[in-house]
């Protein structure tokens, strides 16, 4: 009686385990930023090689950041973290200089008067 059970169950272990093999794939994907990471790379090529403007590649740039920031939400989520409240509201021009500025000047001191 065992033997004809563990025979009718054959396709369906196989069935589970393909689609738990394309579930991972996919999800694995769906977080995976190293191909973000290269056109990031291709774009800064690209602006330094003279193919694309200042503001063409401020622009495209933008949108990689949005892309890449959308991954470690979708990473964060797939984890059970909690969302961190953001810093500044995304996809806002102003906002991302405002990000920037704060950003490099954090590390500057400056010197108290006596």
């Amino acid at each position: 009686m065992f033997l004809i059970d563990d025979l009718l169950n054959i396709p369906i272990g196989g069935i589970k385990f393909v689609l738990n093999t394309l579930q991972k794939v996919a999800e694995e994907q769906y977080t995976d930023s190293g191909p973000v990471k290269e056109r990031l790379l291709e774009l800064q090529m690209e602006l330094e090689s003279g193919d694309i403007s200042e503001e063409e590649y401020a622009k495209a740039e933008a949108d990689i950041f949005l892309e890449l920031r959308e991954i470690e939400r979708r990473k964060r989520e797939m984890a059970g973290v909690p969302e961190e409240r953001p810093f500044m509201q995304a996809g806002t021009q102003a906002g991302m200089q405002a990000g920037l500025q704060v950003d490099m000047n954090l590390g500057q001191h400056t010197p108290k008067d006596k």
